[in-house]
């Protein structure tokens, strides 16, 4: 029998992979593409600073506000930039764990086990080991994307560039406050868990400075008629040891 309980775990996999989007800063008040990332890169700490990061870990707290009421639960991120990722999330109701490995991505959790993950899934595990989406622009050793400048829009009343990112046949929407030059939110398309599509909306809010790159230590996730997650990252640690061990498919 299917109760309520089951079919919230059914999200909760699309949802929570869906919802550790790590995006540190962006773009500047430019018109063209090559202005705005550039522009982008800087804001955030620049090429150089990222590549002195060899390890991110992140832990926190998150809520997952659903029509069934509130799961809240414990958050851990580790990052090898560039090329691995690792998440946890750990609640009452359900544990999981992802992982991208650097050339496939995994999922395990106690309702349906370990699977491998492929298509949006897998590129959205894969891109979260980026400390900027835009770091692949004219560096295709980091990953094949195309960046294209989108109209301009405006969120909550403030302009903000629109910058297009293609990976295969995955494409976000980046939006870029032009005043502040920071990401504060990314628009996609992911599977709705009962059928069909829909656009999910991530925001990324409280930017901080760690060794001189920004990282957001709040972020949303709102996916419509389906929940909306809010993650709070209350430590952030730099270029510490890390068991590799953990990207692997158990």
């Amino acid at each position: 029998m299917i109760t309520t309980k089951t079919r919230i775990v059914q999200t909760v996999g699309a949802l929570l992979l869906a919802g550790g989007l790590f995006i540190p800063a962006a773009a500047a008040q430019a018109q063209t593409l090559e202005e705005i990332i550039e522009a982008s890169l800087e804001a955030a700490g620049g090429r150089e600073a990222m590549a002195r990061i060899t390890s991110v870990k992140r832990t926190g707290t998150f809520t997952m506000s659903t029509a069934f009421g509130d799961i809240e639960g414990d958050t851990e991120v580790i990052i090898i930039p560039n090329q691995k990722v690792y998440q946890a999330q750990d609640s009452d109701l359900f544990e999981q764990t992802s992982a991208w490995t650097g050339t496939s991505a995994w999922q395990s959790d106690t309702m349906q086990g370990t699977r491998d993950l492929e298509g949006a899934q897998a590129v959205n595990l894969q891109a979260q080991t980026l400390l900027h989406y835009f770091l692949p622009y004219n560096t295709p050793e980091l990953g094949a994307a195309e960046y294209r400048k989108l109209d301009d829009t405006e969120v909550e009343g403030r302009p903000h560039h629109v910058v297009g990112v293609l990976v295969g046949t995955f494409e976000i929407e980046i939006l870029v406050d032009a005043e502040t030059k920071m990401v504060t939110r990314v628009r996609f398309e992911m599977d709705n868990p009962q059928g069909g599509t829909v656009e999910a909306t991530a925001d990324s809010l409280a930017y901080e400075a760690f060794d001189g790159v920004m990282m957001p230590t709040r972020t949303t996730l709102d996916i419509p008629g389906i929940a909306t997650i809010d993650t709070r990252y209350t430590t952030t640690e730099l270029n510490v040891e890390v068991d590799h061990s953990i990207f692997e498919k158990p």
